[in-house]
């Protein structure tokens, strides 16, 4: 899907410097939030190299597995106020793409035993995935929010969190990595296009900043959690 994905557009690879400052601004957030202590990023210090046990592999595994069908939804919500037909084909390539991971995702949850329907998202992450993404007004709220934001946390939680998978895991996280890598860079080159005015410059920022507060929150939430379980 990359190959089709990059042939849709120009310059891909290329983008404004104010959406560079966003995601400089993004990285000093979660460098603030997380470098202090690195298992608030999902997994534990990296001089810890162990696998992680299976009970804390399946709480990770439901809540990604629970995020890619979430994407599935609300990407398919924003098609229908989409008005940019640029946008709105890379969009849906974007939502075959999560769609693939979903299922991958799903077939490693049920074979270790879980199903996504016994696991219970908690309020924080619901804010998060669910009303903030589900909430977005147009394009590019929404891809500030999820295609630069929400992608490029999700590309920094993936390098860090896939060593500690079981292998079999570990090989389905690097065939989506690319794809992961990918949604963040058409979020660049929309933004880089669409965002003209020194409004709608600050109306990407102030979504894309607002992730970054929801995200943080979440990803506290969810390792209090795995605190407690493995307590």
């Amino acid at each position: 899907m990359v190959e089709t994905l990059a042939s849709s557009t120009d310059s891909i690879d290329t983008w404004a410097d104010f959406v560079r400052s966003i995601e400089a601004e993004l990285d000093s957030h979660r460098d603030r939030a997380f470098v202090a202590a690195p298992e608030e990023a999902f997994a534990a210090a990296a001089a810890v190299r162990k696998p992680w046990s299976k009970a804390r592999v399946i709480e990770w595994l439901s809540f990604q597995t629970y995020y890619e069908y979430q994407a599935i939804l609300f990407i398919s919500k924003w098609l229908q106020s989409t008005p940019e037909t640029d946008a709105l084909v890379l969009l849906c390539q974007q939502i075959e793409d999560e769609a693939n991971h979903f299922n991958w995702l799903n077939q490693h949850l049920e074979q270790l035993g879980a199903r996504l329907s016994d696991w219970q998202p908690l309020p924080e992450i619901v804010d998060w995935v669910e009303t903030f993404y589900g909430s977005l007004p147009d394009t590019i709220a929404r891809l500030a929010a999820h295609n630069l934001a929400g992608e490029s946390g999700a590309c920094r939680s993936f390098d860090s969190i896939v060593p500690f998978l079981p292998e079999d895991l570990q090989k389905t996280m690097r065939r989506i990595m690319p794809d992961e890598h990918f949604h963040l860079k058409l979020g660049r080159r929309i933004l880089s296009k669409y965002c003209i005015t020194d409004k709608q410059k600050a109306q990407a920022r102030h979504y894309a900043l607002r992730v970054a507060e929801l995200e943080t929150r979440a990803i506290r939430a969810f390792n209090s959690k795995l605190a407690a379980m493995e307590a």
